[in-house]
């Protein structure tokens, strides 16, 4: 195994070895480069003591891959294995691994915090100096990290799928942001995009008890599906000015809460406009490093509003996103818009950048 290191990043790349499995080799996609991706057949990867080798049944497609696939991603090297979320069942186990078994089926996250940086000493491991990345969902085989095997893998229930379930990390991240937000029964709340996690973000806020929820996008198709899972009311700006739309559902005063779920200036901006005095805004989207934005200072000051960043998510959110999921309380499913091989990763990000698809489900082992 080789511990490759990006700032002050840490991420657990396995060499491809073979440990008790003869020669035997698996597919995965190759991220070659940006709009690039090939299938090839690589070793399956070995494990150490600690870790746990996982036969792939599902895995979805999200935001950090597409994005990947366009202009690549700084903690990613290619020519590499790319995709993290995943869902499947125990292949193997290292000699010091109890809790997890053979024929097991498992989730699990693709990080997790070192515990003992002055972050994971305050309780904001999400923002862990020396984190460990895992890589290389779209495959058939995947190894987990002993600190992700530690803290991050949870063993499925029986009635929940493997794509239900793989959707565990990037709704940890909401599950963070909610906790950070804290949405009080009765309020108002808008959205700021509806892709897969601004949908997840819509589920949690009417179940935190929100009045209202103004779901705000460009795609007629992604505000449709909004609608059907909840969104009180539907914007688009290409119709009409979301600001004053807002404005005008709330007697203008705006909302309680505004959630950002794009990643764009404009979402940025318009979350900070649309929030009522006393508001709290969550910039949930990241943009990238050396973006500014300029924001009204008078209203932010005499209108003591709060204004919240966030970033990933820690292993209690993790834990709370598991729990959520398999009790039901949040449907995981509305987001999964179909299936498709293992071949057609390509078309699936595609999909979902045309606005054709909330979240693809990639079969490595073709069920």
């Amino acid at each position: 195994m080789r511990l490759c290191r990006i700032g002050p990043i840490s991420i657990l790349a396995h060499a491809w070895r073979v440990k008790g499995m003869d020669t035997k080799t698996m597919r995965a996609v190759m991220f070659l480069e940006p709009k690039r991706l090939e299938i090839r057949e690589v070793p399956i990867p070995d494990m150490n003591d600690d870790e746990i080798l996982v036969k792939i049944r599902a895995a979805t497609t999200c935001g950090t891959d597409l994005k990947t696939y366009n202009r690549g991603y700084h903690l990613l090297k290619p020519p590499c294995i790319f995709g993290h979320e995943f869902s499947g069942d125990v292949a193997a186990v290292g000699r010091n691994v109890s809790r997890f078994k053979p024929g097991m089926r498992v989730v699990a996250h693709n990080s997790a915090p070192c515990q003992v940086c002055f972050y994971c000493k305050n309780d904001q491991q999400n923002l862990c100096e020396n984190p460990v990345f895992n890589f290389g969902s779209y495959a058939e085989y995947i190894t987990v990290p002993a600190p992700i095997v530690r803290l991050n893998t949870y063993e499925i229930p029986d009635h929940i799928s493997y794509p239900q379930m793989a959707i565990m990390e990037p709704f940890s991240t909401v599950v963070h942001g909610q906790r950070v937000i804290h949405i009080r029964p009765g309020e108002h709340v808008a959205i700021i995009g509806t892709g897969p996690i601004g949908l997840l973000h819509l589920q949690m806020a009417l179940k935190s008890g929100a009045s209202r929820v103004v779901a705000v996008d460009l795609s007629e198709k992604r505000l449709s599906f909004a609608k059907q899972i909840g969104a009180t009311v539907t914007v688009n700006p290409e119709n009409q000015d979301p600001v004053e739309a807002i404005k005008d559902l709330t007697s203008g005063r705006g909302v309680d809460v505004a959630i950002e779920c794009t990643g764009k200036q404009i979402g940025w901006l318009t979350a900070a406009r649309v929030v009522r005095k006393g508001g709290r805004v969550l910039w949930f989207g990241g943009m990238q490093k050396d973006v500014s934005i300029e924001l009204d200072a008078y209203f932010i000051h005499y209108g003591e509003l709060s204004l919240h960043g966030v970033f990933h998510a820690t292993p209690l959110d993790v834990l709370r996103s598991y729990e959520l999921i398999t009790s039901g309380v949040i449907d995981t499913r509305v987001l999964l818009s179909g299936e498709l091989p293992l071949e057609k990763v390509e078309e699936g990000l595609k999909m979902m950048e045309k606005g054709e698809a909330v979240k693809m489900v990639i079969r490595p082992d073709g069920s």
